[in-house]
């Protein structure tokens, strides 16, 4: 981590979009642009929420993000309402980078799912990674750190996603036969559900065999919980104080869902030993265990908070990874080509560029989210220490200024012109230090080696609606999913 930062420093050295240091005294917080602020509501966006009558408008949340940014400039002061403060948006990778410079070793957060807190919460558990914040957070994440960051130890799970790739095939095949095509919104889960039971559980959950009903089932919930939380998140906070008809729907969907989830840990960890191995070996669920400074409460939280990102996360981008593959046969053909030249190669570099254009492209998140620790100057304006700021990745990584070539094309050749300058904190799709995404390096492996076996077996095209994004806490798949894969 520390070599990845100073390299990083040493490319902003000379990076054309860094902004220059000013001594000018900042502006005041009441000065930064924004909506019309309505007493108690915040703004007008927030009261059509609350009344819950325009759910376009909510699926439409990462649209309403760009307005702003054309609307105000590179920052934006929006009033939550309600009780709920203010979010600063940051539309600039300058601030961003100010912003993530001044993170310390506890970064602070607000929680992706508020909901999800509370209940983990009311149930007396963790609440879990991406809900805490402080020494406790950093007790756990720490202890993950090893395992999971190191490309050297992702590496002992490649024959793990390398048979998970291949049962993907094998499944992806069945379906075509079976109903001429493939829907990729159960298959994607499947996989995804398949992946986790891997590298988490040390088992195959027969996800994409004979228990694909069950897979589809919890994740349906998974869905379910997500869309209800999105709701909650920017509807009128009633649960917070009373228990509402939608709290009510969230416990019961987090209750059905995570009974399945203890049951998966509870067998793995059932089965699991401590063992005086070389920690190096271990599998994921095996190393935790025998982590002397976590009991089985933080082993199961850790597990918990793995899965439902994963889920939540890899699934989509499998979805849209073979969206772009499949309406560009060139990148398609040029992928076949990569794998024909050297079969066993992990490299494929343009295919690499190709998942890269994609996380680009299709932003799974509208935000990576921090609360400031002290004061900082963001675009010339003084943002208190306490301050929630959301620095706004999906407009980011679409601006025609950082991307000047064709921001809204899949262009997956800008990755591989090493002329061509982009800023770093213009791209950052699993956010950046010490929160950074702790599954990242899993998810690129799993994504590389299915999507490698899928265009080696499969011509493979998209008919119909285009995929676009909705927001349901997360920027999920819109459209037609279904996919046609013809055996080569």
């Amino acid at each position: 981590m520390r070599r990845s930062i100073k390299i990083l420093a040493e490319n902003l050295e000379n990076c054309p979009y860094t902004s220059a240091t000013t001594t000018a005294p900042p502006r005041r917080f009441s000065e930064i642009p924004g909506p019309r602020e309505i007493p108690v509501i915040g703004n007008s966006r927030n009261l059509k929420y609350a009344i819950g009558t325009d759910a376009e408008t909510i699926e439409n949340y990462n649209k309403h993000l760009e307005e702003m940014y054309n609307k105000y400039g590179k920052i934006v002061k929006e009033n939550l309402g309600f009780g709920r403060k203010y979010v600063v948006h940051v539309f600039d990778p300058a601030d961003a980078q100010t912003v993530f410079a001044a993170d310390g070793k506890t970064p602070f957060i607000v929680p992706l799912q508020e909901t999800t807190q509370k209940y983990r919460e009311m149930k007396g558990m963790n609440p879990g990674l991406g809900n805490l914040n402080g020494p406790e957070w950093y007790r756990l994440r720490s202890s993950i750190q090893h395992a999971m960051m190191r490309p050297q130890s992702v590496q002992t799970y490649l024959p793990f996603s390398q048979k998970v790739s291949d049962d993907l095939v094998r499944h992806v095949a069945e379906e075509q036969i079976r109903f001429g095509n493939a829907n990729m919104q159960k298959v994607a889960g499947r996989w995804s559900l398949e992946s986790a039971g891997q590298i988490l559980f040390e088992k195959s959950l027969e996800s994409l065999g004979n228990r694909s009903e069950w897979a589809d089932g919890l994740i349906e919930l998974n869905k379910k919980i997500f869309q209800l939380s999105a709701k909650m998140r920017l509807g009128l906070p009633i649960f917070r104080l009373f228990s509402t008809p939608s709290w009510r729907k969230m416990v019961k969907l987090e209750d059905e869902f995570y009974a399945e989830v203890d049951r998966l840990m509870d067998d793995a960890l059932d089965n699991l030993k401590i063992s005086e191995s070389d920690s190096q070996n271990m599998r994921f669920a095996s190393y935790l265990i025998n982590r002397k400074e976590l009991n089985r409460r933080d082993v199961k939280v850790i597990l918990l908070s793995m899965f439902s990102d994963g889920l939540s996360t890899t699934a989509p981008m499998l979805i849209y990874n073979l969206y772009n593959i499949a309406t560009h046969p060139e990148a398609l053909r040029k992928i076949q080509e990569e794998i024909k030249e050297d079969p066993t190669s992990s490299k494929l570099p343009y295919l690499r560029a190709c998942i890269k254009e994609t996380f680009r492209m299709f932003p799974i998140g509208t935000e990576v989210s921090r609360i400031t620790q002290k004061d900082l100057t963001l675009s010339g304006y003084l943002i208190p220490a306490g301050t929630a700021v959301d620095i706004n990745t999906n407009i980011l990584m679409r601006n025609m200024v950082l991307f000047s070539d064709s921001p809204h094309e899949f262009k997956p050749e800008r990755w591989l012109e090493k002329s061509k300058s982009v800023h770093p904190f213009a791209f950052l799709p699993f956010g950046f230090g010490p929160r950074m995404c702790a599954g990242r390096r899993f998810a690129e492996q799993d994504l590389l080696t299915s999507l490698a076996k899928l265009c080696a077996n499969f011509d493979i095209r998209h008919r119909g609606e285009p995929i676009t994004q909705i927001y349901e806490t997360l920027l999920l798949p819109r459209g037609n999913c279904e996919f046609e894969f013809k055996k080569l």
